[in-house]
């Protein structure tokens, strides 16, 4: 909080120039009750614009006219002092805590900067101490369990695992849901792109590897606040992009005063968190008997051969090691400031062979070029990459090879080759299944890229104008080179010829903001604002893609060295342009209104709709200025807000156009040209629609927010409703239109739900305090509507045995799958040999989703040590654990150690009696719980209670004669745990998972994922 006040008061004060009348120098310092210096307090002369801000320090000094009689020094989260100067030349201040902090600013759309008790609508904030604590390197899983209203989907605990976060549920249904991540004011890319071929026409989501969401790309200790906006009404400034939220980014700056210098390492030490409890009583075999025959584990007993259990799992897994180290700089003067950083990260994972490495150098200034002019930027480089391990439903997956390894054989025979047999071969249990040891090390993804993100900003004041404009940019290319090895049957063609790819994207985003403001006070107690703007921004997006295969010569990975070669390019351009207005008018403190008009043109919108207006209307009435000063009700405000915004098509959907054909037969490689050596292109199936629309959001909330005991406890309570229409659908067309589907705006879906946020100061002493803090958040969604001649949508093409759709009366994604036939309590009917019926229909098994979640933070704090931990819980959100039903069928888990014998299905027979008729347990275990049955078997709950977080820090610090003092004003050890506690009922790997990643709308599926992680971070900061 300080440092984000410290930035508010250089943007305010820096540069304000003294009265050129006769004057005099005052000059002290600032403390706060516990003697601890203030850097960033604002002290101005009362009545005029002199003043200044206290150094990092705390100290001052200020030239003010001969006839000042008050300085006024303030201080978000203190209270604000009048100081009589009385002829003084030194005056040092000691500032009272604040602790309903009414006046605290935070950022809102377009960067703009507004008083928190002013807005009509919700958002959540998040300091950088919590961002940065658990020490997460990716700033979107950083931000899980720390608001209300979002959820965050990690994939995995593997270097650069991409983490997807959601704001109020999903909006469309197969176009983007995730909010609009802006830093520093400025749109970034968080694409997470799958690397694929144009012939391929499956879903690449479910197999290669986990690709990283891009804002991995950014240095979390470069942030300096963030904030939440989570409704249509926070976000409609954004448009056609703000129908999901929008998540801002503040990163920190420069400071008036001598260069200030910080170094900070952290030692990151992480194991695997969870994994599925494995039986190590069988071989590898059938009926009993001990042979490799296939891959599953119902042979003999280990011991009946002979042989001792190899724990292959166990075994596989190294200790993970993460190096960060931090640097920056930062100082600045009366009119001008900067900071500069170097961070570099360096990770290798849990998985062997799997690595994440990050640099970043980033520099932000600002300086007063004359009097009411200055100008400022940012610009950030930033190298970041690694090697990834092959993932999901793949014969080179690591977690699909190594957790159905039968226990009676050795993946890794250190006497004896390793993971190679001594003629070379890799040591396998089953042929098209590679080892995972050997996959690690030669079925590589390495990717590479090069980012720059920055921005350059100028404000020139006016009398009553100001005018702001800010241009940026965030560029990169992101190189990437995958190898299946030859031997592999992994990989598009399966056929263990070998195949090298390599790709390379590029991505561009140019953003513009001009706006020009104007305040005015009406009458006493009446104000008024106008702000009005022009917007443009392009995004270019390029992928270009080179295979090879049938390698020729061994152990050279060359496109030169195929036989077999394949290239394609994706490109699109999407442009936009818009002008908004923002109007604010306050009466008293009291009484705030706040309207926004956005009229946005878009290029991916249809020719004859190619404009929209995306209207806001937000309230805030802070009621306890009605009543007297009074120890209970401290602040209390209602707000409501309103507002439309949008989703974008996607580009080139108004048009039809003509593409390479493919033709795939469902278990093999798709066949499309170039083949033979020609190229051959026919219409798209889709017919493109000049009349596409957004996908538009209406969203209505309202909330209160009250502060009581004097800010020791404090209730801020919103409900909302969010209902989305126009959500483009593949309607279906008659063939003879030579189509087969048409992009339609006709669905129509719903979001409804509560959030809310419970804080308090149980206890606070002198030297001791006790914070507690609790957020809850409960969403509920409903498909509408559908289109014309559609009964349901798939989400994406998932599993044969499991799916997640789109249905009208259902949530969204909710997962259909063949299912058992029960009767009207809900017990399985079996047939006359006792086995359970598969229904004849498929049906809704399960809800990805949430019922609802909540995070419970507790801090104590002693003097200059602080104990802080996180709750994590949540209710529900189902899982389809193809994992686990695959293990149970080929007799790998813990569970089906008990085999011999018979028992009886607890169900009723088809005339309605309890069923008495026993199955060989085998046979239970395969088909009743195990993948030979319907996809229900793979349910699962998803609840649970974690500790996300707990970090216990002490901050030394160096004073008064000490000699240390002379360069070093304190240091912060911390040490802090990550994920060391999970209480769930999933058997699987940890439930906070999943197997298509961020870029992808599936959420709940398991198969074969890579597993979570639980950490173990120590660090050291040294403020110079």
């Amino acid at each position: 909080m300080r440092k984000l006040a410290l930035f508010l008061s250089m943007i305010l004060f820096v540069g304000l120039q003294t009265m050129t009348a006769q004057t005099k120098a005052i000059s002290g310092k600032v403390f706060d009750s516990q003697g601890e210096v203030i850097p960033g307090v604002s002290i101005i002369v009362k009545g005029t614009t002199v003043g200044t801000i206290t150094r990092p320090d705390g100290t001052y000094s200020l030239n003010v006219p001969g006839d000042a009689k008050i300085l006024v020094f303030s201080f978000v989260g203190m209270k604000t002092q009048d100081v009589l100067i009385e002829g003084r030349s030194t005056i040092n201040v000691t500032m009272e805590s604040d602790a309903i902090d009414v006046d605290e600013v935070v950022v809102t759309a377009l960067g703009i900067r507004k008083e928190a008790k002013a807005l009509g609508y919700a958002t959540s904030n998040v300091g950088a101490d919590e961002l940065t604590q658990s020490g997460e390197q990716n700033v979107i899983q950083a931000l899980a369990g720390k608001a209300s209203g979002i959820q965050v989907i990690g994939s995995g605990g593997t270097p650069g695992a991409s983490s997807k976060i959601l704001i109020r549920g999903n909006s469309s249904f197969t176009g983007n849901n995730e909010p609009l991540i802006v830093v520093d004011g400025v749109p970034i890319d968080n694409t997470t792109s799958q690397t694929n071929a144009g012939d391929n026409p499956y879903n690449k989501n479910l197999e290669g590897v986990n690709n990283s969401n891009r804002a991995l790309d950014i240095n979390p200790d470069d942030i300096e606040s963030v904030t939440v906006l989570k409704g249509p009404a926070a976000a409609a400034l954004y448009g056609v992009r703000a129908a999901n939220g929008a998540i801002l980014y503040t990163t920190k700056k420069g400071t008036q005063g001598a260069a200030s210098f910080t170094y900070e390492y952290k030692l990151d030490i992480s194991e695997v968190s969870q994994l599925p409890d494995f039986q190590d009583e069988y071989t590898q075999g059938s009926g009993g008997d001990y042979n490799m025959d296939g891959y599953a584990s119902w042979g003999a007993k280990m011991s009946d051969e002979g042989l001792t259990p190899i724990h292959n799992v166990d075994n596989f897994f190294d200790t993970g090691v993460t190096h960060t180290h931090n640097f920056s700089v930062r100082g600045g003067n009366e009119k001008s400031n900067f900071r500069l950083s170097l961070s570099h990260m360096e990770q290798d994972g849990m998985i062997p062979n799997t690595d994440l490495t990050r640099t970043s150098v980033r520099m932000s200034g600002e300086t007063e070029v004359y009097k009411d002019f200055k100008v400022g930027g940012t610009a950030n480089y930033v190298k970041s990459g690694g090697n990834k391990g092959q993932n999901g439903s793949n014969l080179a997956g690591l977690m699909l090879s190594l957790f159905r390894a039968p226990v009676s054989f050795n993946l890794y025979d250190k006497a004896n080759g390793g993971y190679y047999y001594p003629d070379g071969e890799q040591r396998k249990y089953i042929a098209y299944f590679d080892n995972p040891y050997w996959s690690v090390y030669n079925n590589t993804f390495e990717d590479e890229i090069d980012r720059v993100m920055g921005n350059f900003y100028a404000n020139y004041k006016y009398k009553w104008l100001t005018f702001d404009y800010k241009l940026g940019v965030d560029y990169y290319a992101d190189s990437r080179k995958a190898i299946i090895a030859v031997d592999s049957y992994g990989g598009d063609a399966g056929d263990g010829t070998g195949e090298v790819v390599e790709n390379i994207i590029r991505n561009r985003e140019l953003y513009s903001n001009f706006m020009i403001s104007a305040s005015h006070s009406f009458m006493d107690g009446l104000n008024g604002s106008l702000s009005v703007g022009h917007n443009l921004n392009e995004q270019f997006n390029q992928s270009l893609y080179a295979r090879g295969r049938n390698l020729t010569a061994p152990d050279f990975y060359h496109l030169s060295n195929a036989s077999d070669l394949y290239a394609d390019e994706a490109k699109e351009i999407i442009r936009t342009s818009a002008v908004f207005f923002i109007a604010d008018v306050d009466y008293n403190n009291l009484i705030y209104l706040n309207v926004t008009g956005r009229n946005e043109w878009a290029s991916t919108l249809g020719s004859k709709q190619m404009d929209f207006f995306y209207p806001s209307v937000s309230t805030s009435f802070v009621f306890s200025e009605l009543l007297p000063e009074n120890p209970i009700l401290t602040f209390g405000k209602l707000r409501l807000g309103w507002a439309k915004a949008g989703n974008n098509p996607d580009a080139y959907a108004t048009s039809s156009y003509y593409t390479q054909p493919i033709v795939a037969a469902g278990m093999t490689g798709g066949i499309g040209y170039p083949y033979l050596g020609e190229s051959g292109f026919s219409n798209s199936t889709t017919l493109g629609n000049p009349d596409l629309k957004p996908e538009m959001t209406t969203g209505i909330e309202a909330g209160l927010d009250i502060r009581l005991l004097n800010g020791r406890a404090n209730i801020d309570l919103t409900y909302y409703k969010q209902e989305t229409k126009d959500i483009l659908v593949a309607r279906p067309i008659a063939p003879t239109t030579g189509f087969s589907e048409l992009w339609q705006n006709s669905g129509e879906m719903e979001n409804r739900g509560i959030e809310l946020s419970v804080g308090g100061t149980p206890v606070k002493l002198r030297d001791f305090s006790w914070d507690i803090n609790l957020n809850f958040t409960k969403n509920e969604n409903e498909v509408k509507k559908l289109a014309e001649g559609v009964d349901e949508i798939e989400i994406e093409a998932a599993f044969y045995s499991m799916g997640s759709y789109a249905i009208v009366g259902d949530p969204y994604g909710a997962l259909y799958s063949d299912m058992w036939v029960r009767d009207a309590n809900g017990k399985m009917v079996v047939d006359d040999e006792g086995y359970p019926i598969i229904a004849d229909e498929r049906g809704n098994v399960g809800n990805p989703f949430p019922d609802w979640l909540m995070n419970i933070r507790n801090t104590f704090s002693y003097k200059s040590l602080s104990l802080s931990f996180l709750l994590d819980i949540r209710q529900g959100g189902d899982i389809w654990g193809g994992t686990i039903a695959r293990l149970n069928q080929i007799g790998r888990t813990a569970i089906t150690a008990d085999r011999e014998g018979t028992i009886v299905v607890d169900g009723v027979t088809e005339s309605g009696a309890q069923n008495t008729v026993a199955i060989s347990k085998e046979d239970y275990l395969r088909y009743v719980i195990g993948d030979w049955g319907p996809g229900e078997n793979a349910v699962y709950d998803g609840s649970w209670v974690r500790l996300r977080d707990v970090t216990l820090s002490y901050k030394l610090k160096f004073k008064g004669s000490s000699p240390v003092s002379n360069y070093i004003k304190a240091m912060t050890f911390t040490a802090s745990g990550r994920n060391l506690w999970l209480s769930t009922d999933y058997p699987g790997v940890d439930p906070e998972t999943s197997l298509t990643g961020a870029g992808s709308n599936l959420t709940g599926f398991d198969y074969f994922n890579m597993p979570g992680s639980k950490s173990y971070v120590f660090g050291v900061k040294v403020d110079f």
